[in-house]
């Protein structure tokens, strides 16, 4: 529900810190619960010359984890599972997305991955390379138009309630995304299937966009929900190819954008379930007919127990 003018008048008189605590801070703490989960997470990405494409993709991108959630923000530790992993990718991988006030929905990730398996679909074996480096960086953002506060936290953090069957927001924001993937060698190990001219050594690229896009939960029976998101944008990129000998600004400066994420979770008393999976995907053309295609794909099975308090959070500036 939107601020009333009363507090809006409240929310001009705080100071910084008090602003940010008041807007990213649940202070029911029967909204909290403890969660533990396992994750699936890794960043991606292809190259694509007509109809043959190379595909890089990380080893070992599963993890477990504890975390604390909240209706306005997630906190989630994951561990990463190498295992017996004959070629683990080395890997920072950190994301998190905040509601801030009751319309305004940010993301973040910052990515960096050392190693990838490179396979193809023109017949050629398989092979991992432990000398490529991917590192990407972004800001995701979207204005609803309805208040999100619950059709974000319901699914992640088990917060269900039955007043409404639909919660549906519409929203317009935009995007800033850093992308750097490189290779000692070429990354295009055969140029045979490729275009004699699309050799790459290294891909930088900065981009800014607009983006518009929806979110929706959806109450089931039987303590059941679901969930949707969709956003899609499009945006500008400086981009510059690297290779040997030369350094190419490529022409086409247009990238496309795509983040969706799918849900589905349960409620039992002060215990839930959740099942969620998404992506964020990027594409755009590198001259020489060759075309780049990024994805951050993650899914996390999460079991919870919420706090059975009646309590509020006091904070620190609001005295006795």
């Amino acid at each position: 529900m939107p601020f009333s003018y009363a507090q809006k008048r409240k929310l001009d008189s705080l100071s910084a810190k008090q602003m940010i605590d008041t807007l990213l801070i649940d202070r029911d703490l029967k909204n909290w619960s403890i969660r533990l989960f396992t994750n699936y997470k890794g960043q991606s990405f292809n190259l694509r010359n007509g109809d043959n494409k190379l595909s890089f993709k990380p080893n070992n991108r599963a993890g477990v984890g504890v975390g604390l959630g909240t209706s306005k923000l997630i906190l989630d530790v994951a561990f990463n599972l190498k295992g017996l992993e004959e070629n683990p990718t080395k890997r920072l991988d950190l994301q998190g997305a905040i509601i801030v006030g009751t319309n305004h929905l940010v993301g973040m990730y910052i990515q960096h991955y050392k190693g990838f398996k490179v396979s193809n679909n023109f017949g050629e074996p398989e092979f991992f390379s432990d000398n490529i480096i991917s590192f990407s960086m972004g800001v995701n953002y979207l204005h609803t138009f309805d208040e999100i506060s619950f059709s974000t936290s319901t699914l992640r953090a088990g917060l269900m309630k039955a007043e409404k069957k639909h919660y549906i927001s519409y929203g317009v924001g935009g995007f800033m995304v850093y992308d750097n993937f490189s290779a000692n060698n070429a990354l295009i190990p055969d140029r045979n299937f490729f275009d004699s001219d699309a050799y790459l050594r290294e891909f930088k690229g900065v981009g800014v966009g607009v983006s518009a896009g929806v979110l929706s939960v959806f109450v089931l029976p039987a303590n059941f929900f679901t969930t949707l998101n969709l956003i899609p944008g499009i945006g500008l990129m400086h981009k510059r190819s690297f290779t040997e000998e030369d350094k190419h600004t490529v022409s086409n400066p247009l990238i496309y954008k795509l983040d969706y994420n799918a849900g589905i979770g349960y409620v039992y008393k002060r215990f839930y379930v959740t099942l969620v999976y998404g992506s964020g995907i990027y594409t755009s053309g590198l001259d020489h007919g060759l075309d780049y295609l990024f994805s951050n794909t993650k899914a996390k099975i999460s079991i919870g127990y919420r706090l059975n308090s009646k309590k509020k959070l006091k904070l620190p500036f609001e005295g006795n």
